[in-house]
């Protein structure tokens, strides 16, 4: 049974960690998905505000609108060759087509490129003459309209973008194109961009965003509370089924010590009924007419705890599946407890000494008069029980403010403060009393409980080893 148990656990606390890696792991995608969806929106915002920056500036070049891409070979021969040269050059109006040479600062050379059809090819890389085209409108921008690092600034903040850092810088080789690159950690997404304002000068703008996440969460709220939602629901069955499977163990472990209980508590009642029917059995005992009230006294008493133990049992058994029946009138408790004290029997081994204090001479309560002398009876039952050879047990009873408490005070061994909170659970016995093979089946106090409960009221307990223990039982009136 156990290693079963051991193996559902395992399986359960194996199944419970895949369940949440399972739901981390998709939302770790969806949220990875998300931020990637994000970003290429905010790409494309960005591109719309490098185009507009553009066009901004190239509305300001005046009559500088004509350019064009000349070639001149160095070998006449030769041409298309990798030594070819290219120029792109720029005039104020149609007439100037070419510039001088001492224009050169309108002019900007493309040396050793190679042109095929429409495209040029520079070592291994083609290049789309659009894309050259677009290059020569951006350098003639710069030109005539340099960029401004400041108004771009604005221009992206004014959009609610939140850039970090912004910086000009001329780069090693020609950008033709912007650069985006999401960097960052997990929740803390950036998107780096390199934005070349002016590719044949090798001029960019380098600049961060961050990526917000608010409108990802936002997004993603009810895949979020769902899997949060789950996730909760099958951790509270694993606990449930957990708490379950130790619940069942432990009312397994209880029946078993209840069985075992039962088998040696019964065994002393049998023997002792034994003894009686092999005395019945010799004619010259039973003769004996002392020996013969002695053993028929035996037989009774031990008859006597048989019925006591058989009768907790059926009442602890039917008040798991009903509420304690009361036959609630009203009665004298001064004397219930009076004849409770005088009708104590004492064992042979043991001096006890049980004293009774009342606060007023009335003492009619309304309760059940055979379940509170019941109470009593077990309280003072175990106070001898679990006592040295001198047993004091002092009984007080205050009757104030429609409350009826209760005080039964012994000078036994105690209960440790590690057994205290269990002593009331049902079939539970000590340690000190199942070392010191005290006799008993744990039912007693928990027998006290479910009567002072049934009858609307509280017991406490105060106990310390050597010294003795303390219930008080409050009944309402």
């Amino acid at each position: 049974m156990n290693k079963q148990i051991k193996q559902v656990w395992i399986l359960t606390i194996i199944t419970g960690i895949l369940m949440i890696v399972g739901q981390f792991y998709w939302l770790y995608n969806q949220y990875c998905y998300s931020v990637n969806e994000h970003t290429a929106l905010l790409t494309k915002q960005i591109e719309i505000l490098e185009k507009s920056e553009f066009e901004k500036r190239n509305k300001q070049l005046g009559n500088y609108n004509n350019y064009r891409i000349e070639y001149k070979s160095l070998k006449p021969k030769s041409a298309g060759s990798k030594n070819d040269q290219y120029y792109i050059m720029f005039s104020q109006n149609d007439k100037d087509s070419i510039m001088n040479k001492s224009q050169s600062q309108s002019q900007f050379k493309l040396s050793n490129y190679e042109k095929i059809a429409d495209t040029i090819r520079c070592n291994t890389a083609m290049i789309d003459l659009g894309i050259i085209n677009q290059a020569a409108k951006r350098f003639k921008a710069e030109k005539f309209a340099p960029f401004k690092k400041e108004k771009f600034d604005s221009l992206i903040q004014a959009n609610h973008i939140e850039i970090i850092q912004i910086d000009t810088i001329v780069t090693d080789s020609v950008l033709w194109g912007s650069i985006y690159q999401k960097e960052g950690s997990f929740f803390n997404p950036i998107l780096k961009t390199t934005y070349p304002y002016s590719p044949l000068d090798r001029k960019s703008v380098i600049f961060s965003i961050n990526i917000p996440l608010n409108p990802i969460i936002v997004e993603m709220g009810w895949q979020l509370v769902g899997s949060i939602f789950l996730t909760i629901i099958l951790t509270f069955c694993l606990i449930f089924q957990i708490k379950t499977i130790l619940k069942q163990r432990k009312i397994d472990e209880l029946r078993k010590n209840f069985v075992n209980t039962m088998i040696h508590e019964l065994k002393r009642p049998v023997q002792t009924l034994k003894m009686c029917i092999a005395f019945l059995k010799s004619p010259n005992l039973v003769k004996d007419e002392k020996a013969m009230n002695e053993i028929v006294i035996d037989a009774m008493f031990e008859l006597d705890n048989l019925s006591a133990y058989l009768a907790k049992v059926r009442d602890m058994t039917r008040a798991d599946y009903e509420k304690t029946p009361l036959n609630i009138r009203s009665f004298d408790l001064r004397e219930t407890i009076e004849k409770i004290i005088r009708l104590n029997v004492t064992p042979s081994d043991k001096e006890v000494s049980i004293k009774a204090t009342f606060n007023s001479d009335n003492y009619v309560v309304t309760a059940d008069p055979v379940h509170i002398a019941n109470i009593i009876s077990n309280l003072i039952e175990n106070a001898i029980k679990y006592s040295q050879s001198k047993v004091e047990i002092q009984i007080s009873c205050t009757l104030n403010n429609h409350l009826l408490e209760l005080v039964i005070a012994d000078n036994g061994i105690g209960i440790p403060a590690n057994e205290q909170q269990r002593v009331f659970d049902k079939f539970y016995r000590g340690q000190t009393a199942s070392n010191s093979n005290i006799p008993g089946i744990g039912l007693g106090l928990s027998y006290v409980k479910l009567l002072t409960e049934a009858h609307k009221g509280a017991i406490k307990m105060k106990s310390q080893v050597g010294t003795g223990t303390t219930f008080t039982i409050e009944i309402p009136q």
